[in-house]
């Protein structure tokens, strides 16, 4: 009994420790959080000056480690498993941590390379040197060694073939290797570390160069490229993300050594622009001229050469003068460096003495507590990374605000304006209305299904619960999205649509708004649901898509003008969320075309016609790409011709299958919704009928037929007693055209609104042109395509009033016509790139993926206008 009591006490200890275990092995499974913590919270509100701008180093770091690493989170993976993620660092923390163990840093996986075959040319040389090495080592047998080796020469060395690489018995080392080998040139590894990338050796052709050579060398191909501008000399896709990728790890180095002579440094200190720092410079000038180079300068003499120089490149020759020998000079020079200078580089101060601080007009106090400060700040995070006390950043903010305000008070910001910008980096305003717009789109797209329910039915009920919570998200998207453009205002004091993402989030804001303006107005579910949807298809865009930077950058000369930039271009803008929206509830309508029942159902025969031509095309047109970018190797490469021509197949096919895709699914998706049902005998009103009662009546063969209930927008049309004669499919053609009126009356709405604003806009931007560059019109073609936008849209709505579109047509055409906003939008800045809207060009722009776009959004229509044109043929009128 004792024994069987303490097996029992035994087990139930065990049971009562399992939980406990599974929770500390799933603890040391989860990956290290580190740098996230109060104190770097508090060391990222440093203020530093980059781009031009001052901002926190919590912004820096976003925008630097994102570059770096592809993300704002860093990741490390260890690649021994599997590249399992065992670290992850926030982005201040990990910057900080670079300049302080760079030797830890160089060896982990850091910077983004995820283009596979520029990674295997990274790596081909160092895995083909370890490959050697086990190819001679005596822990192989002699055929597997010969097996390495052949390994070793391979041309196309790839993960596959390492893996199928000879197991080595149980020597667990071995086996590891051939498991890191396989691991890293896995499309899964996206990441080498930057002493991968500086002990590369780059094979092309008959040479072998060190991998910064060969960045320096495509530097310098891009440079002759753009300046060629006759497009004989390209960049291949290799050569083009081996670009990339050398600015990334310049961008790290620049970071790690806290270099100054590189890419822009890190500026953290204002400079002085008292008198001793007049004298300080003057001092530099004789130096300069005695020795003729700058090479023996301390860093804190280069960093005041450069901004003399600087300053004297601002001015004509005879305005130019030695600091501290002309008072005219002086006065205004000094004001110069509180207002327009850079700052001075973290490495000048680190580097130079406290008394040279202090004689470079810096107080000796101020400079002495930063520097103490900045020490113990760095030995504590060597002694514990990503894990230091929060009194230790909060000394070195104390000192560096202390420092910066006695240096330039005026030049120094706020604890205001740093603490709003790390708020809004922090809460992520336009990251999380994409959220809420998408379940205000789920939700409002779900309520349709239930309109037609009375509304006190359990049914037509829960149809009213998911529309309240649907407008409540589309309500709270609106208001993330207010509140990340009033943040966004008040850190660039600027109007919010200066680059492409802001016109981007701005068209989401805008489409949201008059959602729910149309809906307060209508009440028909369909204007929010458009409304949501393209806010949501914006805001998932601008957080998805790298070509849309979200940083906040120093505005062109010509875009400085924020009274003509506010009423001109979100005027302008703000017409694109009416005319999307508008093509959003002509796609909506297309959906009730395409499954709408008809006199006639055509055959399934008929329907796939287009699938006859549609698919080979398609599959040629594929193959085609697909050859031009080397996936059947370098030898079936074509021109540009061939290029063209095999896009123009594809998009020709893909049209063609859409349509008969899309009306057979409409087909299919009709018969299954649809019973032949008899809805009146002849002579017989609505109203008989209007309570849901069943009828049945005789058919040919001795069929019956049964009436569903009417719904009750049915019930409401024919309500006013007409006598009327309908079959099933009469009663069906009408619910259909019940649905799209309202849809049809919205598009006609948004149409005239987005008229409205693109005329205005228009005119403003002639009134912009001629204050900025003397003329009103002038033919550019951002100019052109908003006239042809303008022109666009009057042919449908002067059409639908005179009578000449009805409504079918009407849907169609808000969906082309919106053709014509992506190319004023997206066209002019990403296709063409020509004109004096140059501000607003950026190279790349995934032009194929948004052709494909466009293309498949155009053959939604022609697909319901197929199904339509086939109903409408061969239809036997009924007897009388």
């Amino acid at each position: 009994m004792r024994r069987l009591r303490w097996l029992t006490l035994g087990l139930a200890l065990a049971a009562a420790a399992a939980p406990a275990a599974a929770t500390a092995a799933e603890s040391s499974a989860t990956p290290r959080k580190l740098g996230q913590g109060p104190a770097y919270r508090t060391l990222a509100k440093l203020p530093v000056l980059h781009e031009g701008r001052i901002k926190p180093l919590d912004t820096l770091a976003r925008e630097e480690v994102k570059q770096i690493h592809g993300r704002e989170t860093l990741k490390l993976v260890d690649t021994r498993n599997d590249n399992k993620v065992v670290e992850t660092w926030g982005a201040t923390a990990a910057l900080y941590d670079w300049s302080v163990r760079p030797e830890f840093w160089d060896d982990q996986p850091i910077i983004l390379v995820d283009y596979l075959p520029l990674k295997r040319l990274i790596l081909a040389g160092s895995i083909r040197t370890r490959l050697d090495e086990l190819a001679k080592s005596t822990s192989i047998t002699l055929p597997d060694r010969a097996d390495v080796k052949a390994l070793a020469d391979d041309p196309e060395l790839s993960a596959s073939k390492v893996r199928a690489m000879p197991h080595f018995g149980k020597d667990m080392k071995l086996e590891t290797f051939r498991d890191v080998l396989a691991a890293e040139l896995s499309e899964d590894h996206k990441w080498l570390t930057p002493r991968q990338l500086e002990e590369a050796k780059m094979h092309t052709g008959d040479s072998s160069v060190p991998f910064r050579t060969w960045f320096e060398q495509v530097v310098a191909k891009k440079q002759r490229a753009e300046r060629s501008g006759t497009g004989d000399v390209k960049l291949t896709e290799v050569e083009k993300r081996g670009e990339e990728a050398g600015t990334r790890l310049v961008h790290y180095q620049a970071l790690r050594d806290r270099a100054m002579r590189s890419v822009e440094p890190m500026l953290v200190m204002p400079r002085p622009s008292n008198k001793a720092y007049l004298t300080f410079l003057a001092r530099i000038y004789e130096k300069a001229h005695k020795t003729g180079n700058t090479d023996d300068m301390a860093p804190l003499e280069l960093d005041g050469a450069k901004a003399l120089d600087t300053y004297w490149n601002e001015l004509a020759i005879d305005e130019r003068s030695v600091p501290g020998t002309d008072a005219k000079f002086d006065d205004k020079f000094s004001s110069w460096l509180r207002t327009s200078s850079a700052w001075v580089p973290i490495k000048a101060l680190l580097d130079t003495k406290p008394e040279a601080l202090a004689e470079a007009g810096y107080p000796a106090d101020k400079v002495n507590a930063f520097l103490a400060a900045f020490k113990e700040l760095a030995d504590a995070e060597d002694a514990a990374p990503g894990a230091v006390a929060e009194s230790k950043t909060r000394a070195l903010l104390t000192s560096a605000r202390s420092l910066g305000e006695a240096a330039s008070l005026e030049g120094y910001p706020t604890v205001a304006a740093i603490d709003r910008e790390t708020d809004f980096n922090e809460s992520s305003p336009f990251w999380k209305a994409q959220f809420a717009y998408m379940a205000a789109t789920l939700l409002l797209g779900a309520c349709v299904g239930f309109m037609g329910f009375e509304r006190r039915s359990g049914l037509g009920m829960f149809g009213r619960l998911l529309y309240a919570l649907g407008m409540a998200g589309l309500v709270g998207g609106i208001a993330l999205e207010a509140q990340g453009f009033l943040y966004r205002v008040q850190i660039s004091g600027w109007a919010p649509v200066t680059n492409m993402y802001e016109s981007v989030i701005w068209v989401s804001l805008v489409a949201a708004v008059l959602g729910l303006v149309f809906e307060g107005a209508f009440r028909r579910v369909y204007a929010a649901l458009a409304g949501s949807g393209v806010a949501l298809l914006g805001t998932v865009l601008a957080a998805n898509v790298s070509l849309l930077d979200p940083n906040i950058h120093q505005l062109q000369p010509v875009l400085r003008s924020n009274y003509w930039l506010t009423i001109h271009v979100l005027t302008e803008v703000s017409s694109y969320g009416a005319f999307l929206m508008a093509a959003f509830l002509g796609l909506i309508a297309t959906f009730y075309y395409v499954t709408a029942t008809y006199r006639r159902s055509p055959s399934l025969t008929e329907l796939a016609l287009p699938l006859g031509p549609g698919l080979p095309l398609f599959a040629v047109g594929v193959a085609g790409l697909a050859a031009s970018y080397g996936v059947f190797g370098t030898s079936w490469a074509t021109g540009d011709v061939q290029f063209y021509a095999a896009a123009g197949l594809a998009a020709a096919g893909g049209v063609l299958t859409i349509i008969g895709l899309g009306s057979l699914l409409g087909e299919l998706f009709s018969r299954a919704t649809f019973r032949e049902s008899l809805v009146t005998e002849s002579g017989e009103t609505l109203a008989e009928v209007g309570s849901g009662a069943v009828v049945t009546a005789g058919r040919s063969g001795g069929a019956t037929a049964t009436l569903h209930k009417p719904t009750a927008d049915e019930i409401r049309a024919l309500s006013a007693g007409k006598k009327l004669n309908l079959d099933a499919r009469g009663l069906a053609m009408q619910a259909t055209a019940a649905k799209i009126k309202p849809l049809a009356n919205s598009i006609y709405r948004t149409m005239q609104v987005g008229v409205l604003l693109i005329a205005a806009g228009t005119m403003l931007g002639g009134f912009w042109a001629d204050y900025s560059w003397g003329r009103f019109w002038g033919w550019d073609p951002k100019e052109v395509w908003a006239l042809i936008t303008l022109l666009i849209y009057l042919i449908p709505l002067h059409g639908r009033f005179a009578g000449w579109i009805n409504t079918f047509y009407l849907v169609v055409c808000s969906v082309f016509c919106s053709m014509s906003v992506i190319m004023a939008w997206y066209g002019v800045n990403f296709v063409l790139g020509v004109g004096l809207h140059s501000y607003g060009f950026t190279e790349g722009g995934g032009q194929g993926i948004v052709m494909a776009v466009c293309t498949g959004v155009l053959a939604l229509p022609l697909a319901a206008a197929w199904r339509r044109y086939l109903a409408s043929r061969d239809v036997v009128p009924a007897m009388a």
